[in-house]
């Protein structure tokens, strides 16, 4: 597995965050521990791969500390969004911003250029249409308004 495949992984759980607000650490734990792994099928980019070590900590770093940082990332991503409303994002580009945030702002071994790179790429596959335009563009505020 790529790093690339953990974080669809890791967007994965991180989109069900909101429908799921009784989460705690522990919970999410549990539930990342079983997701990683039954590992579902994800339109056949994934079938066979299990994890290495270093994939499994990778993605619950980026599960784990975009929980962890989720106020501070939410506040971020509002404050560079004009004239719109977090809670009007769709939820598959919700889960990619704040991934993408808590690599730009937390991950200290991924550039922004990856992370904005990463999360534009993935939007191309599970967004809409202006998914990726849109998430590029909050990134970019982020990365060069702090």
């Amino acid at each position: 597995m790529s790093r690339h495949t953990a974080r669809i992984h890791a967007s994965n759980l991180i989109f069900q965050f909101p429908f799921h607000p009784e989460w705690d650490r522990e919970e999410l734990t549990g539930v990342a521990e079983r997701y990683i792994t039954d590992l579902p099928d994800l339109q056949g980019i994934i079938r066979g791969l299990k994890p290495s070590k270093d994939d499994k900590i990778f993605f619950e770093q980026e599960v784990f500390g975009t929980f962890e940082n989720l106020q501070q990332i939410d506040d971020l991503i509002s404050a560079k969004l004009k004239d719109w409303e977090l809670s009007r994002i769709a939820k598959i580009d919700l889960a990619l911003l704040r991934l993408a945030v808590y690599e730009i702002r937390f991950a200290s071994d991924i550039t922004s250029a990856t992370a904005i790179n990463e999360a534009v790429e993935l939007a191309k596959v599970y967004g809409t249409d202006d998914s990726p335009a849109f998430i590029n563009g909050v990134l970019g505020q982020v990365v060069a308004n702090g």
